[in-house]
């Protein structure tokens, strides 16, 4: 009898194992399916990573481009102001240039010197004793250039590095232009250095009152010297 009941029980679990299998292999007979789907969705996942894995790889590369594209636009962007500040310079020094040599017209303020020859002279003296000579303008122009006047003009006639005085009788020549008297010279540039600069004492407007000549000197505001030879009317 015990024999027997073991062999039952083996029986029964031998049952229900081959039940099991054979419900597994009916499930995976039924619903095919499922495996391949995992497989195909496999596949789908490794290449959609190693898209991501390649677009990160790509990003990366773009981003180092773009590093150094914007290094080298700043390096283009200092490098055009150094030369913004060059060209800058450069045209500040022509202007000067063009200053210097009368071609600008130039504004701002000075002082004005206006030379007259003597309203009297007496009958035992030489007349020209008493009139403005070309030394006289001479010495005005200088004293003005040397307190630092940035411009010149005689009459309204821009005075230049090369301009040439010359008195013909009772007139005065510049640059070939004649002019009567009374003779106004105009420098631009700082009144308070200008205007002491000719009425120091025993200076430039001492010298010539002792050589009986009028001299006025006065302050002005807003003067202009134009950059062509003009005289005025």
């Amino acid at each position: 009898m015990k024999l027997r009941g073991k062999h039952t029980v083996i029986s029964v679990i031998l049952l229900i194992f081959g039940f099991f299998v054979t419900y597994s292999f009916q499930q995976a007979a039924e619903n095919p399916k499922v495996v391949q789907l995992s497989e195909k969705t496999w596949d789908e996942n490794y290449q959609f990573r190693q898209q991501a894995i390649d677009l990160v790889d790509k990003n990366k590369q773009l981003r180092d481009e773009l590093e150094g594209n914007l290094q080298r636009i700043q390096e283009l962007e200092t490098k055009f102001a150094n030369q913004e500040e060059l060209i800058g310079k450069y045209v500040e020094q022509k202007k000067r240039l063009q200053i210097l040599n009368g071609d600008l017209t130039i504004s701002g303020d000075g002082i004005t010197v206006t030379l007259h020859d003597a309203n009297y002279i007496p009958n035992e003296q030489n007349a020209n004793d008493y009139m403005v000579h070309e030394s006289h303008i001479h010495k005005i122009v200088n004293e003005l250039f040397s307190a630092g006047a940035k411009a010149v003009a005689i009459n309204g006639q821009r005075v230049l590095k090369d301009t040439y005085i010359a008195c013909v009788g009772p007139v005065i020549t510049v640059d070939g232009v004649e002019y009567p008297a009374p003779f106004v010279v105009r420098a631009i540039g700082d009144p308070d250095v200008l205007y002491p600069s000719i009425t120091l004492t025993n200076g430039v407007r001492d010298q010539l009152v002792n050589e009986n000549i009028e001299v006025d000197v006065s302050k002005e505001n807003n003067l202009v010297i134009n950059g062509e030879h003009t005289g005025e009317q």
